[in-house]
């Protein structure tokens, strides 16, 4: 009976630091995911700055309007943030050429739909400084 008891106790002693081990587990995953969210907020606002900054540039070369610079501004921050999670990948450079090719060509698909024909031509010899 004896035996018993101290074989009680002692599975009660090491599932307590297992599921002790377990919590701190969970509270490190925890702050490395809170940590993961900070530095994807962290990265969209800086292809957030970054678009600001060329949706400028395109609407004084291109005489863009408010509303056309803005829907510009948010293609930038969606092709830019689908860009660089293909630089980012594992994936071999010929893959990723042909996936960044890609990205461009969409993008221009858009551009196409929100600047008329002069401008998106424009756009595209300023490309090509």
């Amino acid at each position: 009976m004896r035996a018993f008891t101290i074989l009680l106790l002692f599975f009660i002693c090491t599932t307590s630091i297992a599921q002790d081990q377990i919590e701190d587990q969970n509270q490190d995953l925890q702050e490395i995911t809170e940590l993961t969210e900070e530095q994807l907020e962290a990265e969209k606002k800086r292809f957030a700055d970054l678009a600001e900054q060329r949706a400028i540039l395109l609407q004084q070369e291109l005489n863009l309007s408010n509303y056309a610079s803005d829907r510009i501004k948010k293609v930038i921050i969606k092709y830019s943030i689908r860009a660089n999670k293909i630089i980012q990948s594992n994936a071999p450079a010929n893959e990723k050429t042909k996936d960044l090719s890609n990205i461009v060509y969409f993008q221009n698909e858009e551009f196409k739909k929100v600047l008329t024909v002069h401008q998106f031509y424009k756009y595209l010899k300023l490309k090509n400084i």
